[in-house]
């Protein structure tokens, strides 16, 4: 899993590996609500991440819609969750652009076309002073896609069912990811804005990463 999620060493950015996205089914067959991805549910807000995929920190994160924005003291990060392409923006107006979407968007936009099994419980924690339903929820991978991922959500009654606790099991791994500071309204638009034109970031692949063109690029 690691190897799957890790930073480049050109540029401290968190990929997401393309066997965690699962392929459109061949026919959409129509489901009850509880059967859809729930965190669909929230394509506006803004939180601070602890965890997850990337063991972040105080991570300031924002969503609005398919873009979301991971906040970085030296060179915030605007992912496309549709796309799965991110913009690296550094202090000195330089712009990187990477073919993944960063780990602090995870688990967001990432199961579209997986098959989605709902299990809520009659259980009830309190977390932060928010009081939680519990939730099991089962991703499993169609069209070929063989991958399964396990969840248990913490949802916050107060605050739409947002999932402020998230545990994953996946492949023999389990990691978990907190949310606090928790605001349902869009954020400012212009925090997802990014130059046009921005140089091509070294990309992953198999066993290591890829460089950048060298024609016309400066290293980051």
């Amino acid at each position: 899993m690691r190897v799957l999620f890790g930073r480049l060493a050109i540029w401290p950015v968190v990929l997401f590996a393309v066997t965690l996205h699962g392929q459109p089914a061949k026919k959409a067959v129509p489901s009850p609500a509880v059967s859809s991805d729930p965190f669909e549910s929230f394509q506006t807000f803004s939180a601070v991440l602890n965890g997850g995929l990337g063991k972040d920190h105080d991570r300031q994160i924002y969503r609005s819609g398919r873009w979301m924005r991971i906040e970085f003291d030296d060179a915030p990060r605007i992912s496309d969750i549709l796309t799965k392409n991110t913009w690296v923006i550094a202090k000195d107006k330089r712009c990187f652009k990477f073919g993944v979407p960063d780990s602090g968007t995870y688990p967001f936009g990432v199961f579209r076309g997986y098959k989605v099994d709902r299990s809520p419980t009659t259980e009830k924690e309190t977390i932060d002073g928010h009081t939680c339903s519990i939730e099991n929820v089962t991703f499993t991978g169609q069209g070929g896609n063989e991958t399964i991922v396990h969840m248990k959500l913490w949802k916050a009654e107060d605050l739409q069912n947002f999932p402020i606790k998230i545990a994953v099991d996946y492949n023999g791994r389990h990691f978990e990811a907190n949310y606090s500071k928790v605001d349902l309204k869009a954020p400012d638009q212009k925090l997802f804005q990014h130059p046009v034109k921005c140089e091509a970031g070294p990309q992953q692949a198999v066993g290591g990463t890829t460089a950048a063109p060298p024609k016309g690029t400066k290293k980051p």
